[in-house]
């Protein structure tokens, strides 16, 4: 397979164009623009005030390497340093464009502008270099969401299986949801690869047992009720299958990338020594943007109750792992998982046709959620040192 090769040494599996808005006002105008050019994607941030969770956000969305340029669109009164936001997302060596609405003449005048620069992105997208790629290349993402009775012994376990063949062959694979793994502290614990790791998943398990207290609040919803999970834990040894079996050789926060091949978990549980207390993740959209922020090629989401998710800059491959689910939903399933629930498939059959099927999103493949349109993303406002992610 190959892939696209930036100016900052990163390997693209896609070849995008990215508009960010940085005000909801600016919404509009970028929407229109990709809408008009084939090829350009749209996301952002609504928030009029600064919000450094959502700058991180939209740095590394923007130095993304599926994107191959960039367009920012602002209104010109906003108080997210729009300046800043330019010049770092061009530390990575690719074009960004910047349009201020107030000070380009209004909508019409800034759509017919935003529309050159994409048109001409696209374009010079065509012409970047492209490399034969291995799955050491790779950095991936993996998510639950919609979780049933089925998901812990189906789509998890083979969802697992993939990473670990994965982590085998150099990838870096990332996953998260530490409110979701509360219940088996003791399995995360004995999977760290050594001391220093050890301590910070302590700490992020600590926080994230906090959280919920102080929230009223666990990993458990309506949903997963209904679907008939009946426990954190049932729900969260589900969840940890999905993570394989190999050491977790470090820990990360928002905005950091993986940089040696193995299998990492992303610690987003913020501080809890303040009274500006946030929700962990609004949705599951959120969750996948912080796992892009981290650099991941492609993300592999999990589901029973059946989830329609996709996102921007990359690909979401969707495995589910309710039979009766994923005949239902189809046309949104990559990977039907619920011949492990009706004794046709082993979770190793199952495993290795998800593998494959990276292997060959990687190449160019498009998932069902890509062929659809499905572009969900969400960057919520994240204030105060509960949030201060970054460490």
């Amino acid at each position: 397979m190959k892939g696209y090769k930036r100016a900052d040494g990163r390997i693209g599996i896609r070849n995008h164009v990215a508009v960010i808005y940085t005000v909801e006002c600016a919404h509009h105008v970028s929407d229109t623009i990709a809408r008009s050019v084939p090829g350009v994607e749209v996301l952002g941030y609504a928030g009029c005030y600064s919000d450094p969770y959502a700058f991180r956000m939209l740095v590394e969305l923007g130095k993304h390497p599926n994107v191959a340029g960039v367009i920012i669109v602002r209104i010109g009164c906003e108080s997210t340093d729009v300046d800043l936001l330019t010049s770092l997302i061009a530390e990575s060596g690719k074009r960004v464009e910047m349009i201020n609405i107030q000070e380009t003449g209004g909508s019409i005048a800034s759509i017919s502008l935003g529309k050159k620069y994409a048109l001409e992105m696209i374009e010079s997208a065509e012409t970047t270099e492209l490399q034969e790629i291995g799955l050491d290349d790779l950095i991936i993402g993996v998510e639950c969401g919609g979780s049933d009775a089925t998901s812990g012994l189906s789509a998890n376990p083979a969802t697992g299986w993939a990473v670990d063949r994965l982590v085998e062959h150099g990838a870096r694979v990332i996953f998260s949801e530490l409110p979701e793994l509360l219940g088996c502290n003791d399995y995360l614990l004995d999977r760290a690869a050594n001391e220093t790791v050890k301590t910070r998943l302590q700490d992020g398990l600590v926080r994230a047992q906090g959280l919920g207290i102080l929230l009223k609040t666990f990993a458990v919803s309506v949903g997963n009720e209904a679907g008939g999970l009946t426990t954190i834990e049932e729900k969260s040894l589900g969840a940890l299958c999905k993570a394989g079996t190999k050491p977790i050789v470090d820990i990360l926060k928002p905005g950091q990338h993986p940089e040696k091949a193995g299998l990492y978990l992303l610690d987003k549980v913020g501080l809890l020594d303040t009274n500006q207390l946030t929700i962990y993740e609004e949705n599951d959209s959120d969750g996948l943007v912080t796992l892009l922020a981290s650099g991941a090629h492609i993300l592999l989401f999990t589901t029973g109750r059946g989830n329609v998710i996709g996102s921007v800059i990359a690909p979401v491959i969707k495995i589910c792992g309710n039979p009766i689910t994923a005949r239902r939903m189809s046309d949104n399933m990559d990977i039907n998982a619920g011949g492990i629930i009706e004794g046709i498939h082993s979770v190793d059959q199952v495993g290795q046709q998800l593998f494959d099927l990276i292997g060959a999103v990687a190449a160019g493949q498009q998932t069902k959620a890509e062929i659809l349109g499905h572009k969900e993303y969400s960057i919520p406002d994240k204030p105060g040192r509960a949030c201060d992610l970054f460490g």
